[in-house]
């Protein structure tokens, strides 16, 4: 086997919240993230060069160790004793990026799951999440998928029930705020937990799309108001959504709709202001093989 692909899925979190920080100044969050149907393509070829290398269509995109799907590719070796690093990696970007859907960690998640494959090392998930973690917080969950509950600074997951069937209309505008100056912002604003993880995950136990939604909540939304951001949710609550919320430290926007002739009809709406706007499924899994 000389060559794997890899389809990544892209993360939404429903609910966001903060409860403290480590000693070393990481913040603690609990969290309930779901993988949706958008996807990032990794390709992976063994080569004769001794080297990782790197390519992407994107300029915005850097192409060397600062790319998580490299730093991921660098960790797997390492972690595995592999001598022989030739590898050639192809990004085909789907998931928009500085969005809070984890793009960059679901690449380096597909890396991870590519060459585990192509050397046939044979890691379980819990060993791929634990040299995923050593690269970046959102790996751990980026590879397990699904829905579930995550806390810690990303390394605890807790899978939980499927959420309830529905159609997410994800829609990001060109304005954004870095993650690090969002959670610069919470730290000011001294915001203590304010999410109900339990209530949040009953109403998906339940299959109560409706109820899930009530309990959504972005504290880094809460401290980082955009006015792209407002005015998305204001389209996606008008077009019948029943919930709008930002994802991660943004600046997409998700809606979550029970009726598919309301989503198509807000995503039309919102694909004439935003260029990019995607019509997404909820999926149970992380990243797959082709």
């Amino acid at each position: 086997m000389d060559q794997v692909t890899v389809k990544a899925p892209a993360k939404l979190n429903l609910a966001l919240d903060i409860t403290g920080k480590t000693q070393n100044g990481y913040h603690l969050m609990k969290m309930v993230m779901q993988a949706i149907d958008l996807y990032d393509t990794i390709r992976i070829r063994k080569n004769d060069t001794g080297k990782i290398s790197l390519s992407c269509g994107l300029e915005s995109v850097p192409c060397d160790e600062r790319n998580i799907a490299y730093a991921a590719a660098e960790a797997f070796f390492q972690h595995c004793g592999i001598e022989e690093r030739g590898v050639e990696i192809r990004l085909d970007k789907v998931i928009p990026q500085q969005a809070g859907m984890a793009g960059g960690s679901a690449d380096g998640a597909g890396t991870l799951t590519a060459l585990n494959e192509l050397y046939q090392t044979g890691l379980s998930l819990p060993e791929l999440c634990g040299i995923g973690k050593t690269v970046g917080a959102d790996l751990p969950f980026c590879l397990t998928g699904g829905t579930a509950v995550v806390e810690g600074i990303g390394e605890i997951i807790t899978p939980i029930a499927d959420f309830p069937d529905c159609d997410f209309v994800v829609a990001k505008p060109k304005g954004g705020i870095s993650t690090q100056r969002a959670f610069s912002e919470f730290d000011r604003a001294e915001i203590g937990p304010c999410l109900d993880i339990t209530a949040m995950v009953k109403a998906i136990e339940d299959r109560d799309a409706a109820g899930a939604c009530a309990q959504m909540y972005n504290a880094l939304a809460r401290v980082c108001p955009l006015k792209e951001v407002e005015a998305i949710q204001n389209i996606m609550t008008s077009c019948g959504a029943k919930g709008a919320l930002m994802t991660g430290s943004g600046s997409a926007v998700f809606g979550v709709f029970t009726d598919r002739g309301k989503a198509y009809a807000c995503e039309r709406r919102l694909s004439q202001r935003y260029e990019e706007c995607f019509l997404c499924k909820p999926i149970s899994h992380g990243p797959v093989i082709e």
